[in-house]
């Protein structure tokens, strides 16, 4: 039996690739069944949302223009990627996160995302024209950011366990190996369901 894990992401932050990487790696190996949401560090890090708390910011990347923010298009082509079904948001996702971290491309650029389609076996077609609808995308997008500010998401990735555990974790180095991988995740869902309730772990930067 499959056990959900959510997943927040902005693809602008590497530590969300990295980190979707090792989840898709452990996916199959755990039986987990990995669902995508978003939350954008560019709305938490505003500062007309200074002070105010996560779940009510003043300035709302939904509601923004799409030449104002660096995320944004990308948010949109995402939620169009996700009308295919969660199997084909998942692989989008990770394709558009290796074009823009490992191959240097333009995050909001149509030419990137038809690479991430094609990349991924998506559909183009009906991407294009679900990208194109953008009123419902911006919507979709604006429900997520809600989710996550209830929830008290504040960086990326933020994992949501089958327990209800939920945390942010770096990781540092992008790991694939499958055994590696397990390790490190067992390690980490092992210290966010401890008994000790351990909230953070940081080590000191020089």
């Amino acid at each position: 039996m499959f056990q959900r894990v959510t997943v927040y992401l902005d693809y602008l932050c590497p530590f969300a690739w990295r980190g979707l990487e090792l989840a898709y790696v452990v996916a199959p190996q755990l039986a987990l069944d990995l669902e995508i949401r978003h939350y954008s560090l560019e709305q938490g890090n505003h500062p007309q949302n200074a002070g105010l708390p996560r779940h009510a910011p003043a300035w709302k990347l939904s509601e923004q223009p799409l030449e104002s923010s660096r995320s944004l298009r990308a948010f949109l082509a995402s939620h169009a990627a996700r009308q295919q079904g969660k199997a084909a948001h998942l692989r989008f996702a990770l394709e558009l996160f290796r074009l823009h971290h490992q191959d240097k491309r333009e995050l909001g650029d149509d030419e990137t995302f038809v690479d991430a389609v094609s990349r991924a076996g998506l559909d183009l077609e009906r991407f294009m024209a679900d990208l194109e609808d953008e009123e419902d995308r911006r919507i979709e997008l604006g429900r997520d950011l809600e989710e996550a500010g209830e929830l008290g998401v504040f960086g990326t990735p933020t994992f949501v366990l089958p327990s209800g555990d939920a945390a942010y974790f770096r990781f540092t180095q992008l790991t694939t190996e499958p055994e590696l991988a397990v390790n490190l995740w067992e390690l980490f869902t092992a210290v966010l369901e401890n008994g000790a309730h351990i909230e953070t772990i940081r080590r000191p930067r020089r």
